[in-house]
């Protein structure tokens, strides 16, 4: 205990003196509340007087249509604190309790409204840790950066521990290269419950005038020991029941010896060529004519453009030089021409051809090494292949293509909008055991066609909207429709923001929804229909208020339910999975009230929301989910700022979905012996710090945890963690 404590002290004493150096923040994605103070964070950072250079820019590539998306650095210390926690910063998710387990959002609009980002469906409950392709960072920076950031609590036999570290730097100004790595382990406070998880990354991207260039190399390791939750949950919410006391890791569990592993392995590139115009503005930025520019310098169009191309390419290979190129000089008659005609080129770029490619090669293991009792009362309720224990494998390979042609929007003030037109493939490999234990491989070619419309150059209106439709081969009912608007009112001094999207979707289910096969579960639905669904949201957002309205209608909804059946034995049971498709259409309403005040030192943030499912059975959803924190902001000698808060989440009871470890995913409980969780607040205390550019904190987790008391679930007969202090800190070096 006093070394952990030392630990603690040394490690926090250590943050203190990296403080004084230069922060960028973790690169997370940050709360809308918090977009003013990251701004102003990261522009009080960028004055600071440094030796070297500092500044840095850095974006994420929209996957579908490969368009640069620009942010603001995290250099918020609000909520930092959260991070560490798998049910996110405002606590939406469901998991299974340790760092890194599989999880699940109990707000239905969280998920995705177009085809799922998601290539490889076992991955989905892992995204607490999983990067998709539109999730990666790209920088550009003035010297070379790293950021080291770290999450801890616990010991050596039931800890959690989080580094990540990022490395950026520049070749030039337009190339940029780096490495990130994330690695997470999650001893456990209950036995057989450790997670392992690690990713690393090299990444790339070249910035040019008419050519793009982005490139990421990317794995992932998963290793999630099964546990099957609580023998009794008596154990936690009546131990007083019990002759004997228990610890956490000596609370009994329904599995030991068993786990799932998953090895994911992405590829991508994206780039972009630019066809366009040069043209030339004056001092005053207005655009000359061409005419203009022939009689000021005394030379045709063609031979000006060919000096301003040879200087712009001296230019990009002499980074020393003025950023601007030089222009020829004027006639020794246009000596005396104003300040307000001296010109300078730019490049007009009227449109673009897109390229994307994205490899995926994944596998998923199941193991389990514990033996079959006689009686087969071992876990399992379905056997299909032979043998004691499990090796369940499946491998999968994606390789997607998309090339594009896009009119760029604005390149005349006629042109108003951009238009794309764009082609995709995707070839698809799985493989899947059969009864003999042999290997079948299944495969499948699918086209996409689609149109994109978007105007978003203004300052007060913009929309953007396309429409795809797919092809196996055979017939194109699969299709997307997706368009979104946004508007910026002046309002009382203040603006308000206006965001509308519409989506309407029907594809053909997951393809191991259709086929399954393994030692515990199988299925083969190639007769299910496509699911078709359409969902409207909207929000309004003034000052601190946030309204978010949704509704979303799903017909042929597939899903998974698990099957538990009562043995001999008292409170023990015997468990299966399925895959399955509702018959009757389903109806999901949903609100969302958040606001954020502040008043002198003290600050408070709420967030309340609605739901209705019109389909409890087959998609249930707690009624209310609410989060709320208060804390006071203030600094201490005017140097650390210091926020010292708590803050609280809780949700109505309702039959949540259970983990199936059988098929890595969350299930439907089984009619007969589900169970609700819900109704139960889980507190948290915390002191967290900014000094000049580092950020760290200290918490206590689940403060109000008392034994016996309540019901501590997120995910039925998986308790979470009692009371935990944690820490953490984030700081970066610029070399």
């Amino acid at each position: 205990m006093f070394l952990h404590t030392a630990r603690i002290f040394f490690l926090l004493l250590f943050a203190l003196l990296l403080g004084f150096y230069p922060f960028s923040g973790a690169f997370a994605q940050r709360v809308l509340s918090d977009l003013d103070e990251e701004r102003d964070a990261f522009a009080s950072d960028s004055i600071q007087k440094e030796d070297v250079p500092e500044g840095i820019d850095y974006w994420q590539v929209d996957e579908r249509f490969g368009d640069i998306v620009r942010s603001v650095p995290d250099t918020a210390m609000t909520l930092f604190q959260n991070n560490a926690f798998t049910s996110g910063r405002t606590g939406h998710y469901n998991y299974t309790g340790n760092l890194g387990a599989p999880r699940i959002s109990r707000l239905w609009f969280d998920a995705p409204s177009d085809f799922s980002p998601f290539s490889f469906l076992f991955a989905e409950p892992y995204d607490f840790f999983f990067r998709e392709p539109s999730d990666l960072w790209y920088t550009n920076t003035k010297s070379p950066f790293t950021n080291l950031t770290y999450h801890e609590c616990g010991n050596k036999q039931n800890g959690e521990d989080r580094l990540t570290a990022l490395f950026a730097t520049n070749v030039n100004k337009r190339l940029g290269v780096g490495f990130e790595a994330d690695y997470l382990y999650g001893r456990g406070y209950y036995s057989s419950q450790s997670t392992s998880q690690i990713y690393a990354r090299l990444f790339g991207s070249y910035i040019g005038e008419r050519y793009d260039l982005h490139f990421s190399a990317y794995t992932n390791y998963y290793k999630t020991s099964e546990n099957g939750g609580l023998e009794d949950d008596t154990y936690v919410t009546n131990p007083e029941a019990f002759s004997s006391s228990y610890s956490e890791a000596d609370l009994p569990m329904r599995l030991s010896k068993t786990w799932n592993r998953l090895r994911m392995t992405t590829v991508t590139l994206s780039h972009r060529y630019r066809l366009g115009f040069t043209r030339y503005r004056n001092a005053k930025g207005e655009i000359v004519h061409t005419s203009q520019v022939s009689r000021l310098f005394g030379t045709s169009l063609p031979l000006l453009r060919t000096a301003v191309t040879d200087s712009i390419n001296a230019l990009a290979a002499d980074t020393s030089r003025s950023s601007q190129p030089q222009l020829p000089q004027q006639s020794s008659s246009q000596q005396s021409v104003p300040d307000s005609l001296r010109l300078t080129p730019e490049f007009v770029p009227v449109a673009s051809i897109v390229h994307s490619l994205r490899v995926d090669a994944d596998r998923r293991e199941f193991r389990s090494n514990l033996p079959m009792n006689a009686d087969n009362t071992s876990y399992f309720l379905d056997f299909y292949l032979p043998g004691d224990s499990a090796s369940d494998r499946t491998h999968y390979t994606r390789v997607h293509n998309m090339l594009s042609l896009e009119i760029n929007e604005g390149f005349s003030r006629w042109v108003k909008a951009g238009l794309r037109l764009y082609v995709s493939h995707d070839f698809e490999r799985y493989t899947l055991p059969l009864l003999d234990l042999s290997k079948e491989a299944y495969t499948s070619h699918t086209i996409t066609l689609g149109a994109r419309i978007l105007s978003t150059h203004s300052r007060y209106f913009s929309y953007d909207a396309f429409g795809e439709t797919r092809s196996d081969g055979s017939t194109w009912g699969e299709f997307l429709l997706h368009a979104k608007a946004s508007g910026n009112i002046p309002l009382f001094g203040d603006t308000l923001q206006i965001d509308l999207k519409g989506t309407i979707r029907a594809d053909r289910p997951d393809i191991y929804i259709e086929h399954y096969h393994a030692r515990n579960a199988w299925w083969d639905h190639e007769d299910y229909d496509k699911e078709f669904r359409s969902r409207l949201t909207g929000t309004l957002q003034w000052r601190g208020t946030r309204l978010s309205l949704g509704f979303e209608s799903i017909q042929n909804y597939c899903y998974f339910a698990e099957t538990r059946q009562a043995t001999d034995t008292e409170n023990l049971y015997l468990y299966g999975v399925s895959a399955r498709q509702a018959s009757k259409n389903i109806q999901v309403l949903s609100g969302t009230l958040a606001q954020d005040l502040k008043l002198g030192i003290f600050r408070w943030t709420g967030e309340l929301t609605a739901q209705v499912s019109s389909e409890k059975d087959v998609l249930p959803l707690p009624s209310l989910n609410a989060y709320t924190n208060l804390c006071i902001d203030f600094r201490i000698a005017r140097v650390l700022r210091t926020q010292i808060g708590v803050d609280l989440r809780w949700f109505t009871k309702y039959y949540a979905p259970t983990y199936s470890p059988i098929i890595g995913q969350y299930a439907v409980q089984d009619a007969e012996t589900a169970v609700k969780i819900g109704g139960y607040p889980i507190i948290n205390a915390y002191a967290n710090f900014h000094l000049k550019r580092t950020r760290f904190y200290v918490m206590a987790s689940h403060i109000n945890y008392s034994s016996g008391s309540g019901r501590p679930f997120l995910v039925p007969h998986h308790p979470i963690n009692r009371l935990v202090l944690r820490l953490g800190v984030s700081w970066n070096f610029i070399n």
